[in-house]
């Protein structure tokens, strides 16, 4: 199993982003154990997942992390 946490701009709200990152899952064939989010900060929402593989949470984490404010 492996964890990511992923930072996504807060522009949407929560839930549509959680649609939205299901969705994408649902069209990848990628099961996700665990999807929540965790926090807000500074209009930016956190987010954990849980894969079965690595590869997968790669996957996730390339297609969904804003990175942190400040980061190029």
């Amino acid at each position: 199993m492996r964890t990511v946490e992923v930072t996504r701009i807060g522009d949407a709200p929560v839930l549509d982003q959680l649609a939205e990152m299901r969705q994408w899952l649902r069209q990848e064939g990628i099961e996700a154990v665990e999807l929540e989010p965790v926090r807000m900060l500074h209009a930016r929402v956190l987010f954990r997942a849980t894969f079965g593989s690595a590869e997968q949470a790669e996957r996730f984490r390339s297609r969904f992390d804003a990175g942190e404010p400040g980061d190029p």
